[in-house]
C-alpha cells in the first residue's frame, strides 16, 4: 500500500526512535508513571531480559493510586495490539496505527526476535509527511466534523473519563454564545495537562473517586485555543501541530466550532 507517494520507499527503521524508555515486569507502576510522564509516552513496553513481553497503558497506570505504591507492573500488564520491524513499510505501520488508535509502538528486531530496538510515535510519522502534502489540500478536506467538547466549569475527573472512553489525548474548552449562536473555542486541555495537575490522583484516592469539590477544567486548561480554518491549506496545520508540539487543532469558522483535525486524520488522508 502506497500512502498516496507521501510515505513511499520509506522503512520503520528510518524513522524510528532508539530504544531508551521501558519498565521491567517486576518494576514498580510508580515508576512506569514517572518514565511515561517525563517521556511523553501514552504507552510504555514492558521488557523482559531485552524482550518485548507487553505494554502498560497511560490509563492503566492512573488507575492504580499512589498509596498502592508496591504494586508490580506485572499486574497491569497488556498485550501489544501492535509492534513493528526496522523492515516494515512505514505506510502500512501508519495506516494501522490509526485504524487501532495506537500512538506509540515498539520496534522489535525480527518477526521471531522480539528484542525492543525502537519505538514509532505517531508525531514522527506526521514528520515525515510534512513537506509532502500537496497546496490544495485542505483542512476543511480532512477535519471531523462531530467534535467532543467539554466546558470551563466542568469537573476534571468527568474530562479525565471522557477522554478514556473516546481515546482523545486533548478536548476543546468551549463556551456556547447564546446571542450569537455559536460555540466558541476558548482554551483546550489535554491528558498532559491532568496528570501534571494531580487531579487525577486526589479523585482516584478520595472517599469513592470523588471530590466534595472536584477542581474545574478552568483552572488548567490552556489559552487561548490555538485554531483553525476549514480553507486553512492542511500543510500549514501540520507545520503547526510539529512547531507547536500539538496533536489536535479546533476548526473554526467566524468564530464558531465547526471541526477538529489531529495527527491521526492527517495521517489517515495520507495513507488512504
Amino acid at each position: 500500500m502506497v500512502c498516496r507517494g507521501m510515505l513511499a520507499g520509506l522503512s520503520v527503521g528510518d524513522i524510528m526512535r532508539p530504544f531508551s524508555s521501558f519498565i521491567g515486569p517486576q518494576d514498580l507502576v510508580t515508576q512506569a508513571r514517572a518514565k511515561m510522564r517525563s517521556a511523553g509516552l501514552r504507552a510504555l513496553p514492558v521488557v523482559d531480559g531485552g524482550k518485548l513481553i507487553g505494554i502498560v497503558t497511560e490509563r492503566g497506570v492512573m488507575q492504580v493510586t499512589s498509596t498502592r505504591s508496591n504494586i508490580p507492573v506485572a499486574g497491569i500488564i497488556s498485550q501489544t495490539n501492535l509492534v513493528a520491524t526496522p523492515s516494515t513499510e512505514l505506510a502500512d505501520l501508519a495506516l494501522q496505527m490509526v485504524d487501532v488508535e495506537i500512538s506509540d509502538v515498539p520496534v522489535v528486531r525480527g518477526q521471531n526476535d522480539k528484542t525492543v530496538v525502537g519505538l514509532v510515535k505517531l508525531e514522527d510519522v506526521l514528520r515525515s509527511i510534512a513537506g509532502k502534502i500537496p497546496a490544495t489540500a485542505l483542512v476543511g478536506k480532512v477535519m471531523v466534523k462531530n467534535v467532543v467538547t467539554c466546558e470551563p466549569e466542568d469537573d476534571i475527573p468527568k474530562v479525565w473519563d471522557l477522554m478514556g472512553k473516546t481515546n482523545y489525548s486533548g478536548l476543546p474548552v468551549v463556551r456556547y454564545d447564546k446571542r450569537k449562536q455559536i460555540t466558541e473555542v476558548i482554551g483546550m486541555v489535554t491528558r498532559t495537562d491532568i496528570l501534571s495537575s494531580g487531579a487525577i490522583r486526589l479523585s482516584e484516592e478520595s472517599d469513592k473517586g470523588r471530590f466534595r469539590n472536584p477542581p474545574k477544567v478552568k483552572a488548567i486548561m490552556r489559552t487561548p485555543g490555538i485554531v483553525v480554518s476549514p480553507q486553512t491549506p492542511l500543510a500549514d496545520a501540520v507545520d503547526t501541530m510539529i512547531k507547536k508540539d500539538i496533536g489536535r487543532l479546533p476548526v473554526v469558522e467566524g468564530r464558531n466550532l465547526v471541526g477538529i483535525v489531529s495527527r491521526s486524520d492527517v495521517v489517515g488522508f495520507a495513507c488512504r
